[in-house]
């Protein structure tokens, strides 16, 4: 301050008041306002119990009384504050009303209508002051509470109207954004061509305006309502009296606020202005760019009498604060000749009236008592009364004075502290963003783990996508257009499925999953052909569910599973199934499953663990049907398969007596394939039976599904699949390949290819996998036979088979495209098979007068039941008459096999599949067995 503030008068105190003042409207760097004041130092120090610091929170109203003072003291206080450093203080001085400084009020009376419109003015000027601050640069301050109730009660309603809500209504919805929002988009629709598409999205976001204005309005839905909801909240005028607040509001609007308790009105607008600036002063975590304020606040209040509304505010301050409780950012500053809150001689139960040399005592007393005060809800609880003398005597009036000057001269008050760096806006900013990047990173890393997706049932496993969808993601590692428009009719069916669930909820809902190895061993989507041919079987028994009616006809959800290269992931895929069968009861059970090897026998038995049935569509180990009770099959074991083979051989030896009477079986040397050495073995022991010489030569895989074992004791090692096939070179007899068709089945084909040889190829039913491919197929010019379960000629006969290829390529036309090309390996039936056995046991639980639940437990049990009754009782017959032949169980509970399962043996020649097949023994409809299978068939 400057020597021109002390020329305007000085008095014994006055350094004091200036100080407590400028101490007063610092904000702490925490807190609000967490310190006290030591008495001798003068230092606001911080309070270590969290107790003391709520006790002492708040800030006084500073009552200078000067009878005899001087009378421009509240100017040279606005003078300081405008001059703080360094962006000054923000403030708004009010003079009250001269005319009726001089008015005496009477000490106990009613509040009148008058009292309440002084008080409105006075709170008005003091929005305005603190809005017009132009030397301060910190944020405007908003008062859109108090400007709410300050313009309702300048309107007035016709009284003839008959819906004054909808009047009110309408007058605030001008008010606010929405009618913005609809004069633009009017404004827009103008300019927009004609059509109705253009318009639509306007109006209805005209229409979603609408409604949440509607909502807002209310007052009650606090989402929306904003500054509504709080009218709706506060103590004031009971609120709770009204439905909305348009109908508050009508009590608010001139002529209708008149009949109100006036006090209350009064509390209703100081406590809208208290509360604009509790919420200024409140920085909330998105307020992110936001700095913090480290200034209250002031509001000057010059010659306050108990007539012009001055010591009214005061008053009503002091009552809204005891009443709310919650800490309000203003500093009031009043200037009066007599003390508050009524002017009369002081009360016994008022604390001792302190002098302006005693501001500090003063403060520290009434942070003192500033709890017990709150407690009793005094009415002079907020009071702070200092009294100001006159001008000093002659002698003292130079000291004083220049005790002033040294003052203002050294003693920075105005200076702001500084606010602490965690509140700081840039660094609000750096975490703010740091936590946004480290989620983002938390969310790439999370749909990077889970292949791509946001898929939680898919996790990534080295270069591998394992675990389950309902189709939303593609499983298949790699991919192509056919598999994806597969995996887009299982999810459209699922869809579908679920939609008539909740339409038709007395039909049972199950769900199957398709368990297979969907990560290419040759890393090209043409080496996951069978496997998109099996999920396209499993579509087409769903979509002929979703086509039926029947109360006891199941509707099927499909999932779709990957166990991994070589099943490795297999067991902890079917646990993972196990633990959503536990809270999705609607899972049932397991169909396809790839290659018996230990890792199936691992994930079959992991399945049973989990409660679920499966029933494999393509595998045909002979132990995997003894090994675990909960698994079944459709296609034939590989005794049976051993034992067409060596039939088919005697038959071309009788046609064909240049053919040597001899075997060589060529199998994998990896343990862990026990297909293919369960099937050597079966081979040798066959063709021994026919009197045909055998032999078996061992190959390492040149790509190991498991750890490499010595060939068996009397068997050659001759090297990798390609140097199997040059061992062919010279031999004259049956050369049978018993390992696996994709990838070892192309290298020794390819091994052969470099000699001339007359052997007769037979490959494995797995070879049909290779065959499936026919980039594949189509590199090898020689001919070849190999077994099928499920062959498709092209001119299938009438029946099942006929009716599931007419729908498979109805359901997936590139199918029909493909006809002349494809492998007629049959995947695709033998998957629809296994399914058909799963929705054909949900089905027999619902035949009958009971309707047994479908769960895995009694699905399981019902397989055992599809058999032929040896019975003429109509309906008796339980058998499935299948795609790939009739699949009966022969009412066996402890068989998991079909009896007579079809095996058919099918020629390549110049890479293209012969349709007239070479071969066929089992039973199905419309097809019958060629003369040399062996018996049974």
């Amino acid at each position: 301050m400057g020597t021109d503030n002390a020329d305007r008068g000085v008095f014994t105190g006055k350094n004091e008041i200036f100080e407590l003042i400028g101490a007063l409207f610092r904000r702490p760097r925490f807190r609000d306002p967490a310190r006290k004041l030591h008495a001798s130092t003068r230092r606001w120090e911080k309070i270590p119990k969290r107790r003391d610091r709520a006790d002492r929170k708040g800030l006084p109203m500073v009552n200078l009384v000067r009878p005899n003072g001087p009378d421009d003291l509240l100017a040279e206080v606005r003078d300081f504050l405008r001059d703080a450093r360094p962006h000054g203080v923000r403030h708004a001085f009010v003079r009250c009303d001269q005319e009726s400084a001089t008015a005496q009020r009477p000490p106990k009376r009613k509040w009148r209508t008058e009292d309440v419109t002084a008080v409105r003015k006075i709170l008005f000027d003091a929005c305005a002051g603190l809005l017009r601050n132009a030397g301060v640069r910190d944020r405007r301050v908003r008062f859109p509470l108090f400007m709410l109730v300050h313009w309702l009660m300048d309107q007035r309603l016709d009284p003839a109207d008959q819906n004054p809500d909808r009047t009110l209504r309408g007058r605030l919805k001008e008010q606010g954004l929405a009618t913005q929002i609809n004069r633009w988009s009017q404004g827009i629709q103008q300019e927009l061509p004609s059509g109705i598409q253009w318009k639509l999205p306007l109006w209805l976001l005209r229409a979603v305006v609408g409604v949440a204005f509607w909502a807002a309005v209310t007052g009650r839905v606090r989402l929306f309502s904003g500054r509504f909801w709080w009218y709706m909240h506060q103590p004031h005028l009971a609120p709770e009296m009204t439905s909305t607040f348009a109908r508050f509001a009508g009590r608010l609007v001139n002529g209708e606020w008149q009949k109100e308790a006036q006090e209350y009105v009064a509390r209703l607008l100081v406590n809208a202005f208290l509360e604009d600036l509790r919420r200024t002063y409140r920085l909330r975590p998105w307020n992110l760019f936001r700095k913090r304020r480290m200034t209250y606040p002031v509001l000057l209040l010059d010659d306050i009498t108990p007539a012009n509304g001055g010591y009214d505010l005061l008053y009503l301050i002091n009552e809204v604060r005891n009443q709310i409780g919650i800490f309000d950012p203003l500093l009031v500053i009043s200037a009066s000749d007599t003390v508050p809150p009524d002017g009369t001689e002081p009360r016994p139960e008022e604390r001792p009236r302190h002098s302006a040399d005693e501001a500090f005592t003063a403060f520290i007393a009434w942070q003192d008592e500033l709890l017990g005060d709150r407690r009793a809800r005094r009415d002079n609880t907020w009071y702070l009364p200092l009294l100001v003398p006159g001008p000093p005597v002659a002698e003292r009036a130079h000291r004083a004075r220049n005790a002033w000057q040294a003052f203002s001269g050294y003693v920075d008050l105005g200076r702001e502290s500084t606010p602490p760096a965690l509140t700081s806006v840039w660094l609000r900013a750096g975490v703010t963003a740091a936590v946004l990047a480290a989620a983002a990173l938390s969310g790439l890393y999370v749909h990077d783990s889970r292949c791509g997706s946001w898929d939680s049932g898919l996790t990534q496993v080295g270069a591998e996508c394992i675990g389950v969808t309902d189709g939303s993601a593609d499983l298949f590692q790699p991919s192509d257009g056919p598999i994806q428009q597969v995996e887009n009719t299982v999810l459209a069916q699922n869809q579908q499925a679920a939609s008539m669930h909740g339409e038709f909820p007395q039909r049972p809902y199950i769900t199957i999953a398709d368990l297979q190895a969907t990560t290419s061993a040759d890393h090209t989507a043409d080496g996951l052909t069978a496997e998109r041919e099996s999920l396209e079987g499993v579509a087409v028994a769903q979509r002929r569910q979703l086509n039926k009616s029947g109360s006891s006809d199941p509707i099927v959800r499909v999932l779709i599973a990957n166990a991994g290269n070589g099943m490795r992931q297999g067991a902890t895929v079917a646990r993972q199934l196990g633990g959503m069968a536990a809270s999705d009861p609607s899972l049932v059970g397991v169909v396809g499953l790839d290659m018996s090897s230990q890792q199936t026998v691992a994930t079959i038995n992991a399945l049973a663990d989990a409660g679920l049935p499966a029933v494999g569509s393509a595998l045909s180990a002979d132990s995997l049907a003894s090994t675990n009770p909960m698994y079944f099959q459709v296609a034939p074991q590989n005794e049976r398969e051993a034992a067409v083979v060596s039939a088919f051989a005697r038959q071309r030896i009788a046609t064909d007596p240049g053919i040597a009477k001899s075997l060589r079986v060529y199998y994998s040397t990896d343990s862990a394939d026990s297909y293919s050495l369960n099937l050597r073995d079966d081979m040798l022991a066959a063709f021994a039976a026919s009197g045909f010489q055998v032999s078996a030569t061992a190959f390492d895989p040149s790509i190991a599904y498991g750890s490499a074992d010595r060939p068996r004791s009397g068997d050659n090692l001759i090297g990798n699949a390609v140097a199997a096939g040059r061992d062919t070179c010279g031999y004259h007899g049956f050369v049978f390949f018993a390992g696996r068709g994709v990838p070892d089945y192309g290298d020794f084909l390819s091994g052969a290819e470099q000699c001339a040889t007359s052997a007769e190829f037979i490959g494995d039913d797995d070879v049909s996998r290779y065959v499936a491919n026919a980039a594949l197929r189509g590199q090898y010019s020689e001919p070849y036979d190999y077994v099928s379960f499920a062959p498709a000629p092209i001119a299938s006969p009438a029946g099942a088979e006929q009716d599931f290829y007419h729908d498979l390529r109805s359901l997936f036309p590139f199918e029909q495209q493909q006809a002349q090309s494809r492998s007629l390996d049959g995947h695709a039936a033998l998957s629809y098979d296994a399914a058909l056995v799963m929705i054909t046991a949900a089905e027999y639980l619902r035949e009958g007068a009971t309707s047994i639940p479908v769960t895995p437990g009694n699905l399981w049990r019902e397989i055992t039941d599809i058999h032929s009754a040896q019975t003429t009782l109509p309906g008796a017959n339980k058998a499935i008459d299948g795609a790939t032949g009739t699949i009966d169980y022969g009412g066996d509970i402890g068989r998991h096999v079909p009896l007579n399962k079809p095996v058919a043996i099918l020629r390549v020649a110049n890479g293209q599949v012969d349709p007239d097949m070479q071969g066929y023994c089992g039973v199905a409809a419309g097809r019958t067995s060629s003369s040399w299978c062996p018996p049974g068939s």
